[in-house]
């Protein structure tokens, strides 16, 4: 089982959000690992990375299927929206130049 799967697997048996410590530990144990710091790393990174997850603030973790929908939720990495820009300044006016 992949440390991912087991991260869900633990928050959904819970219901609720939990402490990224906590989590570790309940993942570590559900794949029968030591609690190594290399490996402790990896799986925070991959849980960082898996877009099943969503931080919650204050060490929280949760999923981000409890999210609400249209809702607003920090995101997995790190809580920053990214924005693309297609060629239009931020009021929307295409290749004017401002006076500055």
């Amino acid at each position: 089982m992949r440390a991912t799967d087991a991260a869900y697997q633990v928050l959904k048996q819970h219901g609720k959000p939990l402490d990224v410590q906590d989590l570790l530990d309940e993942t570590l144990a559900l794949l029968g690992l030591d609690r190594e710091p290399k490996r402790v790393a990896q799986i925070y990174t991959e849980i960082n990375l898996d877009v099943r997850f969503v931080y919650r603030g204050s060490s929280q973790w949760g999923l981000k299927e409890w999210s609400p929908k249209g809702g607003v939720a920090k995101t997995s990495g790190g809580g920053r929206e990214r924005t693309e820009f297609g060629g239009e300044d931020e009021d929307g006016d295409e290749g004017e130049d401002d006076e500055w």
